[in-house]
């Protein structure tokens, strides 16, 4: 198909768009963990990428190697959870065995072991990646209809079938960035001027809506703050109000590292169990950390320093001194005496 010359293109672009938007911030999220000693057969962007589309991921053997599969619990239940996780390995085959995880009991059968890892403590995936890609798709169509349509001419209104084809053929060509006009046919110049028989036109556009295109990228700046605050990342948006102070700016980031931090937890859980379930087999020591962005974020929301604090040139660990150097406020009172201004 002809990405340029697609009699649909309005439609293919904002699918496109949209799947755009979803592949970029899924790439984005898999900066988030660092994953160091996994086997060749275990590459870290597919333990991410199932982690984060379907909430969970199983590890298991494959022709003596490690593979991780997309797939759930199965089997009979141990309390919570069944006992048995069951995944597919695309081009390989379907693991089964005892889920070895978050929440397994002990195996007094020794069955085959299958290392389950969650996303988080409910094990769902993060959906709202779809939903950001989805609101900036809109964002996005809102713009180029403001820009498009402020350049457009007044319609006039076709009386006939080859009139309406002369219009159309002039509004593709404006939207094709061409100058093109069209007239009507009259019955003479002097019939026009003196309004016998005026031509109709169709105010569908302003070119003054232009200007809502700022109100456009301040909504499209708030949905990226509440997204990547979410996952722990550290966003100011462009501009502010201007009664907002910078603290009341920085609001949320003392609660946008709570989600990632389980999430880390949930992984080095996941590698742990590799290392105790198959690392001696098969020689590797897995372990995970936190982005190199993730933590410049942790520390920019553990750290951050109101204005008027800040005026005072404090540093954070001047803050924390000082609250455990607070001497105890004098009463004015000693062991067993009352302060003389209390018999006045």
């Amino acid at each position: 198909m002809n990405i340029f010359y697609n009699k649909h293109k309005e439609k293919f672009l904002k699918e496109n768009r949209q799947l755009y938007n979803w592949l970029y911030f899924w790439n984005f999220m898999n900066s988030q963990f660092v994953w160091k000693g996994l086997p060749d057969t275990l590459p870290a962007e597919y333990i991410e990428g199932f982690l984060m589309t379907t909430g969970m991921v199983g590890i298991g053997e494959i022709e003596g190697k490690l593979y991780a599969g997309m797939g759930g619990y199965v089997g009979q239940l141990n309390g919570y959870q069944p006992e048995d996780w069951e995944g597919a390995v695309q081009g390989k085959q379907t693991i089964r065995g005892y889920a070895v995880g978050p929440g397994a009991q002990d195996d007094t059968q020794n069955r085959k072991k299958i290392v389950v890892g969650w996303n988080n403590s409910l094990h769902s995936p993060d959906m709202d990646i779809f939903d950001l890609a989805n609101t900036l798709t809109e964002i996005q169509t809102s713009e180029d209809i403001n820009v498009v349509f402020s350049r457009l001419l007044r319609i006039p209104i076709a009386r006939t079938s080859k009139e309406k084809a002369i219009i159309e053929s002039a509004i593709k060509a404006i939207m094709e960035g061409k100058i093109e006009a069209v007239s009507s046919a009259v019955d003479s110049l002097e019939t026009l001027v003196n309004g016998e028989k005026p031509m109709q036109f169709l105010d569908l556009v302003d070119a003054k809506d232009v200007d809502k295109l700022q109100y456009l990228n301040q909504y499209n700046e708030n949905k990226l703050k509440r997204f990547f605050h979410r996952h722990g990342f550290s966003y100011n948006v462009t501009n502010k109000l201007a009664q907002q102070s910078n603290a009341e700016m920085h609001g949320g980031d003392d609660v946008c590292i709570v989600y990632p931090l389980q999430q880390f937890d949930f992984r080095k859980r996941l590698a742990k169990d590799l290392n105790e379930t198959f690392g001696d087999e098969y020689a590797f020591e897995c372990s995970v950390e936190m982005g190199e962005m993730l933590k410049n974020s942790y520390d920019k929301a553990i750290n951050y320093i109101p204005d008027e604090l800040n005026e005072k040139g404090i540093v954070a660990d001047e803050i924390t001194d000082a609250e455990s150097n607070v001497e105890p406020v004098e009463t004015g009172e000693k062991d067993g005496e009352n302060n003389e201004n209390d018999d006045k």
